[in-house]
């Protein structure tokens, strides 16, 4: 008896110390994230042409010269803090679209795909809902308009793909990605094309790269861009609101 006693605390110990261990490498995992830099930081600040709220859920850029009844949903990318991205957000409201970028748990879209549900409902002047997300973001993105495509008009992939079938989707979608994207690359987006919606636009932008979608700095195992930040993001702006005046 007292052999199995031990033997049952021993393996009662082994599982403990698995699941702190666990929770030790996730822990350190999600704490090597990338933090916006300066210039993400400075756009987080109300102008002439936008208010900006940033909660613990969201930051939301809302044009103030005209009413917006157009709304862009992004999701952040992978262990990307949410306002990395608020320079591309605040080009986007200066252009009359309300755009919301939302905080996931851990800077991972994974835990916190729904989270456009409560957007919407909080949002009811917004008659055209368009998702946007970055890398892993995109590809929850794509997931949440596949899953409620009576709210969704559109889908923004930026260096990212879905990773389930949106091929039979309703909705338009437009992908944009950097020629010097070394963690979404070409055969990516090719190899996956199939699950994109039929009625899909795609854009490659010449000299760009990952990290440049966002202001966080340089992202390890991508390459430097031929093209500045600024002018990456410029061009995506440019893309993305050519596409939307197409729905």
């Amino acid at each position: 008896m007292k052999y199995f006693n031990s033997k049952k605390k021993f393996i009662l110990i082994c599982f403990l110390a698995l699941i702190l261990i666990a929770v030790a490498g996730f822990t350190y995992y999600i704490s090597d994230y990338y933090p916006a830099d300066n210039t993400a930081l400075s756009a987080l600040q109300s102008t002439a042409a936008y208010s900006v709220e940033n909660t613990a859920d969201s930051i939301t850029f809302t044009p103030t010269r005209n009413k917006s009844t157009t709304g862009i949903i992004f999701y952040p990318g992978g262990k990307v803090q949410a306002e990395a991205y608020a320079t591309l957000a605040s080009k986007l409201a200066e252009n009359n679209y309300t755009t919301i970028i939302v905080k996931m748990p851990f800077n991972l879209a994974f835990f916190g795909a729904n989270k456009a549900d409560s957007v919407i409902a909080g949002h009811p002047e917004i008659k055209k809902w368009i998702m946007g997300g970055h890398s892993l973001g995109g590809v929850f993105a794509s997931d949440y308009a596949a899953n409620n495509q009576d709210k969704i008009s559109g889908v923004i992939y930026l260096a990212a793909y879905p990773s389930t079938n949106a091929s039979n989707a309703t909705f338009k979608s437009l992908s944009i990605r950097g020629s010097l994207d070394n963690l979404t690359q070409e055969s990516d987006i090719s190899d996956n094309k199939n699950k994109f919606p039929t009625n899909t636009t795609f854009i490659t932008i010449e000299g760009g790269n990952h990290f440049n979608f966002g202001d966080y700095g340089v992202q390890a195992g991508d390459n430097n861009s031929t093209i500045t930040r600024e002018q990456q993001q410029n061009q995506t702006v440019n893309y993305i609101i050519e596409f939307i005046n197409g729905l």
